[in-house]
């Protein structure tokens, strides 16, 4: 149309109307075509189908041109037929003959989307059983949300019980109406009357002055009374008349109604129409007049919005004093502040003019001595995602957490490791769910000694068990795998030594890093999709600085001949760098992350996934920065559980991508000890999923080495079968075979070493220029040997007086008696 309106066919729009047609006649359209198809002597166009026309046909129109000498008086155009199926041609319209019409825009006649219109008559999502059932359960969630709303609105005046009593109260006065209320007045009015005129004959009787002046008051007093009793005894005899009226045409259908369900189903019926007859009294009040805030307060408590929480203070009166708090005394200018109580406290919403809230973090001490009968320390601060200016603050109560659920019930193999990020295994003050990502991710649970880590270990523990596709081995060197609790009976290996350990971690660095080469011949593209054909593998470590203590230590090396560490945290950090992408991921529990118990593991500040139960300061500068204190990073302000109490045990922020990057705490779900044994015990009768073949491969180490092990381990009590190092039991065959000397100098056991072990103890195996230098090397060497193998079982076996024969005097050397109690032949071990 604006292209029409350019040409001149068509005037300015003109509101909802259409446009006004310029062109009156034919001949003015030359113009036009000239304008559209150049000065050719022809230009053609199409007639589009119509109900004349079947198909679209091209007509040719053609101008003659004007003689040279003579100015045209106007082009003529002529019109070339257009064949068509019916037996007259269409005649030439005539050029004196205005053209005239309307026309219609595209919003007029092209069919536009509408929804609704279009909208099918049943639901697609209702023709399908999975739709149906979730129909269902929306509409059953729906009622249960409609009838907690109708209990709680019991309590208020748009309970039923007042809306009776308001209802009935409406009928009365209707039924009073205006004639009863006229009576009532009249006969007020004519007993007040009556009085006055009474005390008046009275002080007339007794006056001494003034008497005659006194009784014609008296006497029109009476006379004013009488008029007013008679005013009063016709109003209430109207009145009367009109109000039985009234009665009878709102109770009468009431007591007929009653009495006919009495009669015909006795006591039932007439408990029937008695309901009925108080919903109509509830209908009839159903209306109530209040103010604003009382409205509000009505709909708050309809909500489920407590009214008095736990601090001892309403919403409002809160809120006068939080703003003031903020604005007086922490010097804060604010541009909004909202305050939402719930259950556990006042949760409070600030909105800043021009400032960030790091000037409320510094001062939550003193924000806390503004508020009377909050706990010291338990202000949390919360720097909001959504902009640098807007903050949350919690005010928690006695019982913060009591909107936290129990560990739920999971059956064996119910999640996979694709939706494992929607497991629950935590919860905040409001009841919101916490599930980690954990699905080719790396997580670090940092907490202090009684902080509730291992109850968070637990419960991230209760997901990773229930899945299907999912190998779990628990390394612990520092309880002996009894932070696992009942559900290292659902794990695959659960390591408690150094040498389980580090074959569990050799077996799935093996794994991640050869699945790579899988990727394309399985069609994978770039990460390893896990199933349970091809399972994944979580390591899980608990009391992480004790396994690098552990790995410091070493074992001796009887091939290099000296101390070796068993270099586990080494392990760990080339699975953590390596392996993700295989889907061998890890889990690491400790107390810290300074330099003092993780050593030059730093790796574990860069863990994706960041959880911090009661900490120090310096573990959450360690693992965040400097800055998130201010932000309300505060898990050094979480106090660990002391003796019977709590405290904030198991209460954790995390920090884990986009989904939790705010600081908020959680705390872990909980299930009783015999609860998780149970559900361990379960899934391990289940069945526990298998390596696939084709990783198998990668390794020497097999799973089912593994198993068996942990499996040996667990059955003895936790202590390996072979807990004698073979270098003292070579040592204790020399004492055997020299029939139990009281005890043997350090030469004469490497002289019988050489005999049981010559390719390790041959003298000839020895650095020296003679003899005497060799037999010094070895005995040197052994000695180092014996402390070495020892140490990792913390014991040790040192030199003490013997007689070599009997009335021989002592001399200092190795005793049997000590030998005896390092191999277990005697109760008492050293």
């Amino acid at each position: 149309m604006d292209a029409l309106e350019t040409l001149g066919v068509v005037g300015p729009d003109r509101g909802s109307k259409a446009r006004e047609v310029r062109i009156k006649l034919v001949e003015d359209l030359e113009v036009v075509y000239e304008a559209l198809y150049g000065d050719g002597p022809t230009a053609t166009v199409t007639v589009l189908p119509s109900a004349r026309h079947a198909e679209a046909v091209p007509v040719a129109f053609t101008k003659t041109a004007a003689p040279a000498a003579a100015p045209a008086a106007g082009p003529t155009v002529p019109v070339v037929p257009v064949p068509v199926d019916e037996p007259e041609p269409e005649p030439e319209p005539e050029h004196g003959r205005p053209v005239e019409g309307t026309v219609y825009t595209a919003d007029e006649w092209e069919l536009r989307p509408d929804p609704e219109g279009d909208r099918p008559w049943i639901n697609p999502a209702l023709r399908t059983p999975e739709g149906r059932k979730a129909r269902a359960r929306y509409i059953g969630r729906q009622a249960r949300r409609r009838a907690r709303k109708a209990a709680a609105r019991q309590r208020t005046v748009h309970g039923f019980v007042p809306r009776v009593f308001r209802g009935e109260k409406r009928m009365r006065a209707w039924v009073v109406g205006v004639e009863g209320a006229k009576a009532r007045a009249d006969v007020n009015l004519a007993l007040a009357t009556v009085k006055e005129a009474d005390r008046a004959a009275r002080r007339a009787g007794r006056a001494l002055m003034q008497r005659d002046k006194k009784r014609a008051a008296a006497q029109a007093l009476q006379l004013e009374a009488g008029k007013q009793l008679v005013v009063a005894q016709s109003a209430k005899k109207h009145a009367q008349k009109v109000v039985a009226i009234r009665v009878g045409v709102t109770y009468g259908p009431l007591v007929v109604a009653d009495a006919a369900a009495y009669g015909f189903a006795d006591v039932w019926g007439f408990l029937g129409a008695l309901v009925l007859n108080l919903a109509g009294a509830s209908w009839l009040g159903r209306d109530v007049e209040a103010t604003e805030e009382e409205m509000e307060k009505l709909e708050l408590i309809e909500a489920g919005v407590p009214q008095q929480v736990s601090v001892g203070m309403t919403p409002r009166m809160f809120e006068q004093m939080m703003r003031q708090a903020l604005t007086e005394d922490l010097k804060v200018t604010l541009s909004a502040l909202r305050v939402d109580p719930h259950a556990w406290g006042f949760e409070i919403h600030v909105w800043l003019e021009r400032m960030s809230p790091e000037k409320i973090s510094a001062g939550l001490d003193l924000l806390e001595a503004c508020l009377p009968g909050v706990r010291t320390g338990s202000i949390l601060l919360q720097q909001s995602a959504q902009s640098r200016n807007y903050c949350v603050i919690r005010v928690p109560g006695d019982n913060p957490w009591q909107a936290v659920p129990e560990l739920a019930y999971r059956k064996p193999q119910s999640i996979s490791t694709k939706d494992i990020h929607k497991a629950q295994i935590g919860a905040d003050m409001a009841g919101r769910s916490l599930a980690l990502p954990m699905c080719r991710t790396n997580v670090n649970v940092v907490g202090a000694s009684r902080s509730g880590k291992s109850t968070i270990l637990r419960a991230i523990l209760d997901a990773l068990t229930a899945t299907e596709d999912q190998i779990i081995i628990g390394i612990d060197l520092g309880s002996a795998g009894s932070g696992f609790g009942g559900l290292r009976h659902a794990m695959h290996v659960v390591a408690t030594t150094p040498a389980q350990a580090r074959a569990a971690l050799q077996w799935a660095l093996d794994i991640g890093k050869g699945r790579p080469s899988l990727f394309t011949p399985l069609g994978m593209g770039e990460n390893w999709v896990t199933s349970r054909k091809r399972p994944g593998i979580t390591v899980v470590v608990d009391e992480f600085p004790a396994l690098v203590r552990e790995s410091r230590k070493g074992y001796y090396d009887e091939d290099a001949k000296r101390q070796v560490s068993w270099d586990l945290d080494g392990m760990l950090a080339e699975l953590a760098i390596t392996s993700a992408k295989s889907d061998v991921t890890e889990i690491i529990a400790g107390q810290g992350v300074t330099k003092e118990k993780v050593k030059d593991n730093t790796w574990l500040v860069e863990l994706p996934v960041q959880v911090l139960a009661a900490c120090d300061k310096d573990d959450v500068v360690q693992i965040l920065g400097d800055g998130m204190l201010a932000q309300g990073w505060r898990a050094d302000r979480l106090v660990p559980a002391m003796g019977d109490q709590l405290n904030d045990a198991s209460v954790a922020y995390v920090m884990a991508g986009n989904a939790y990057c705010e600081p908020i705490p959680y705390r872990a779900c909980y299930a009783t000890d015999d609860e998780l044994l149970r559900r361990g015990k379960e899934r391990a009768a289940a069945g526990l999923v298998d390596i696939d073949a084709e990783s198998a491969k990668f390794s020497r180490i097999t799973l089912k080495q593994l198993m068996d092990a942990s499996a040996e381990t667990f059955a003895t009590g936790g202590e390996e079968q072979d807990t004698v190092p073979q270098l003292i039991t070579s040592i204790r065959q020399v004492f055997q075979a020299l029939s139990d000397p009281s005890g043997l100098q350090l030469e004469e056991i490497a002289a019988g070493l050489g005999q049981l072990d010559p390719d390790r103890w041959d003298l000839a195996a020895f650095d020296g220029d003679d003899t005497t230098e060799q037999e010094a090397a070895r005995a040197a060497a052994l000695k180092a040997a014996i402390k070495a193998v020892l140490a990792p079982a913390g014991k040790s076996w040192t030199t003490d007086s013997y007689r070599p024969r009997p009335g021989a005097g002592t001399v200092k050397g190795y005793c049997l008696r000590h030998l005896k109690k390092i191999t277990g032949e005697d109760a008492d071990g050293s």
